[in-house]
């Protein structure tokens, strides 16, 4: 619940972790380029080991005063060679302590890249020196270049199917979508980066411990970054109106607790055996602790921001194709308009007639009858007659008025 009330906006710092990062594997290249690349066991590059059983606790330092003194005079010129590195003090020099012996520390592992034939000088200088060598349960282990370079390509390709499993196995648990399994993936190669970068830094020479330990870690990094996958994944559906930055943020601080929880858990474990757990599980508990320690560091700072920032990369394309499509159809639009202004035939404009003058018109007079006229009625009736008269002579006025009159029929026309 710790990192649940945090403000601490993870997400908005991902230059920082990235930058962090980053430093750590350019230290890891400059270190493979001073140390003229990372140290590789013998099972890689080939050679023998020497597992003496002595009859007494040693030191180290016993025991490189010891082979320094190899009498090489009875061995021929042609193997003086393969003693070379070890009585030089070359070679590589680990006390280790087996279930069953004695006392503690009293058995040497001498490991060069000579091909050893006969230990018989080796177990000589240390009886010389006076520890004694107890030569039935000492033995001596060649590995051929052949074999080594064998075993290197597997090694290889075991961990290259490891990773495309991985991108096949999270793509398919979230819904085909690749890039969890994209990110994952390349959570894991930081990982890997990181491991061979602090390897170089303190020159440990990689072998069989350190394979093991690596694919160890990948499974390990894998399962926290599918935990935080699987919540960013369900917080993705409870809030979908929270920007999508904001939303890992929240999930991140969610599962943080039971992150750290675990690495606390691993880590006490590894610790224990690193420091406890004799000098044949050091290489091993050193490189899990190496690589745990990325992993949980990777799943948390690195997996989650670059889930963002592909997220961030969709969103733009897609805006970039909505905007280029909603472009394309306005501009198809404007030229379909334009093109139908250009072919649609023009009309000439309506000239405006001219207006004629009015008619003129005439009022048709009536003439009055003459006073001795005897021929229209007198009296009452004669009245009624001429209002008649009159009638008639008012509605002939007004469909005379009606009709226009030629001009020659106007008064004062020279053909009247």
């Amino acid at each position: 619940m710790f990192f649940r009330n945090l403000k601490w906006n993870i997400i908005g710092q991902r230059n920082y972790w990235f930058a962090l990062s980053g430093a750590i594997i350019i230290a890891g290249i400059i270190a493979l380029v001073a140390h003229h690349g990372l140290a590789l066991g013998l099972s890689f590059t080939g050679g023998s080991t020497i597992d003496v059983k002595l009859s007494q606790t040693v030191t180290e330092t016993q025991v490189r005063n010891a082979l320094r003194a190899i009498d090489l005079s009875g061995i021929s010129a042609e193997f003086r060679s393969q003693y070379a590195a070890i009585q030089s003090g070359d070679e590589g020099l680990q006390l280790a302590f087996k279930q069953g012996d004695v006392a503690p520390n009293d058995r040497v592992i001498i490991q060069t890249q000579s091909a050893i034939n006969d230990p018989g000088p080796v177990y000589k200088a240390l009886d010389t020196a006076g520890i004694p060598v107890d030569r039935g349960q000492s033995q001596i282990t060649s590995v051929g270049p052949s074999l080594s370079r064998e075993y290197l390509s597997r090694s290889l390709w075991a961990l290259v199917i490891a990773l495309v499993l991985q991108l096949l196995y999270i793509a398919f648990r979230f819904g085909n979508q690749l890039r969890y399994g994209i990110v994952a993936d390349i959570a894991l190669v930081h990982d890997v980066l990181v491991m061979v970068g602090i390897y170089a830094i303190a020159n440990r020479k990689a072998d069989d411990a350190f394979l093991a330990a690596l694919l160890t870690v990948i499974g390990y990094s894998v399962m926290d970054s599918i935990v935080i996958f699987d919540r960013i994944r369900e917080n993705g559906r409870i809030m979908p109106d929270v920007p999508y930055d904001e939303m890992v943020n929240t999930s991140l601080l969610q599962t943080m607790t039971r992150s750290v929880n675990t690495l606390a858990t691993v880590l006490i474990t590894l610790f224990a055996l690193y420091f406890f757990g004799g000098d044949t599980l050091k290489n091993f508990a050193f490189a899990l602790l190496v690589g745990v320690t990325s992993g949980a560091y990777s799943s948390i700072f690195i997996a989650s921001p670059l889930l963002v920032l592909w997220k961030h990369a969709d969103q733009r394309k897609r805006q970039a194709v909505r905007t280029a499509a909603a472009t394309r159809d306005a501009s198809s639009v404007q030229s379909s308009s334009t093109a139908s202004i250009a072919t649609a035939p023009r009309t000439p404009p309506k000239r405006k007639a001219k207006a004629s003058a009015p008619p003129r018109y005439r009022k048709r007079r009536v003439t009055p009858a003459a006073p001795g006229d005897s021929s229209r009625p007198t009296g009452i009736l004669g009245l009624l007659e001429e209002l008649g008269e009159s009638d008639e002579g008012d509605a002939a006025d007004g469909q005379l008025a009606d009709r226009p009159v030629p001009d020659d029929q106007l008064p004062g026309h020279p053909e009247l």
